[in-house]
């Protein structure tokens, strides 16, 4: 009987050894799980661009953002050191092809992004903005329209056409800085800025801006295709456009002739920045970026040119936009860093010009100014008077084919310009080579 007991004693207190333990290892897990659940693993985002640290000083910026959020980490990848955003894109579409991850992706205009919109690069942000409760169009100056019902991007720094001059220059010529005028007197400026070692003006390569400089003086249907995806060839600021760059560089010789600056790989800032040339037409991102230059000068400042002297003063007013990766695995953190960067972050940067409607422009620009590597090179009265006596043109959401129709008209202006073909051929071969990209793309 007493083994029996003690038998029966010996099962029971296995029994509660076993219990005991598995109440201990459950307890245990619970902990652990409670532990897992507590602990969130740290994110980082990708972030790629063109913008080199010199010029962005994007390090002292990510450092303010994460230490205001914990357990965000921001990796800023400059994919190009030479500042192109051509290079740039070139880069970005292979590391796309490749699967790269990336999770910030930066833009240079609305353009580039409607490009990659429909590749299907980049995640549509207005469940995003929904669920914040915000307008785009309320929060931001550079807005742009949806495509197919949906934003992809946030307005960063806001970029206002307008023309970059040399005051010195100016001066020299007895030329005031000009606050209300046409293409008209641009070309006389030129004329009577041209001298022995420069010439009055410098016009780029790029025929989707240079070559189109009396199209972008509209209030509207100010590109090469309208907004509904026709061509605009037929308007005839387009061929007053290549007129006013044919008499400016090969009948009055007073700007860069487009042979010398294919056949010498010029630059528009080496041009400027060099005394090569007095006036560039660019954006009021040049009050900063200027590369690996430092003005000898003090700069000066114009509004966008208008066709006639009674149109009302506007101005393509675009800029850099932020977007999220198709690919990204951290889709919400990547919107809430866009959202602070373009906002307090762009503000805190202090190198452009914010496109945050509540951001303090005045500060802003002083801000922008006092951050440049000359302040003292950047005539403050010409910029604030440019910038407040434009309206903004009409913004749309580019068609997908519209860089496709840019290189077919480039490529006649080139023809033109080199003395190849007339003007009336050019014309004819424009308009028919247009409308062939509009047809493949119906």
């Amino acid at each position: 009987m007493m083994l029996k007991k003690w038998g029966s004693l010996f099962l029971v207190g296995l029994l509660v050894m076993s219990m005991l333990a598995a109440c201990s290892g459950k307890d245990k897990a619970s902990s652990d799980n409670s532990k897992s659940g507590s602990e969130k693993k740290e994110v980082t985002l990708k972030f790629v661009h063109w913008i080199n640290e010199d010029v962005g000083q994007w390090e002292k910026v990510i450092a303010k953002y994460e230490a205001e959020h914990p357990g965000i980490k921001v990796e800023s990848i400059p994919l190009v050191e030479n500042m192109s955003s051509l290079d740039y894109f070139k880069q970005l579409d292979l590391m796309a092809s490749a699967g790269d991850d990336m999770d910030v992706i930066m833009f240079s205009n609305v353009n580039d992004l409607s490009k990659r919109v429909d590749a299907g690069l980049v995640e549509p942000i207005t469940k995003f903005t929904e669920a914040e409760g915000i307008d785009i169009n309320k929060e931001y100056n550079n807005s742009y329209p949806t495509f197919n019902g949906d934003y992809y991007g946030l307005p960063m720094k806001n970029v206002t056409m307008l023309i970059m001059l040399n005051k010195a220059h100016l001066d020299k010529a007895g030329l005031k800085i000009p606050t209300d005028w046409t293409w008209e007197d641009y070309a006389e400026y030129a004329k009577k800025l041209t001298a022995d070692g420069h010439y009055g003006s410098y016009l780029h390569t790029w025929h989707n801006f240079h070559s189109i400089l009396k199209v972008m003086s509209k209030a509207k249907d100010n590109s090469i295709l309208k907004e509904d995806g026709t061509s605009n060839a037929d308007d005839p600021m387009v061929r007053a456009s290549l007129e006013l760059r044919n008499q400016l560089e090969n009948v009055d010789k007073s700007s860069v002739p487009f042979e010398e600056i294919l056949s010498q790989k010029m630059d528009y800032r080496q041009q400027f920045f060099s005394q090569n040339a007095s006036m560039v037409p660019t954006g009021s991102y040049m009050i900063t970026e200027w590369g690996q230059f430092t003005p000898e000068f003090e700069i000066a400042w114009a509004p966008w040119p208008k066709n006639k002297a009674n149109d009302e003063a506007v101005a393509v007013m675009g800029g850099d936009l932020v977007s999220i990766a198709k690919s990204s695995k951290h889709k919400q953190e990547a919107y809430d860093f866009m959202r602070w960067l373009t906002t307090e972050g762009i503000s805190e940067q202090g190198i452009w010009v914010p496109s945050w409607k509540k951001a303090d422009m005045s500060a802003a620009l002083e801000k922008v100014a006092n951050g440049a590597k000359k302040p003292d090179a950047i005539n403050m009265e010409s910029l604030k008077t440019t910038l407040s006596s434009v309206k903004p043109s009409e913004v749309v959401a580019p068609p997908a084919y519209t860089n496709e129709a840019y290189t077919e008209f480039g490529a006649e202006v080139e023809l033109y310009l080199l003395g190849e073909q007339d003007l009336d051929k050019t014309m004819k071969n424009i308009k028919e080579k247009v409308q062939a990209v509009v047809d493949a793309n119906k």
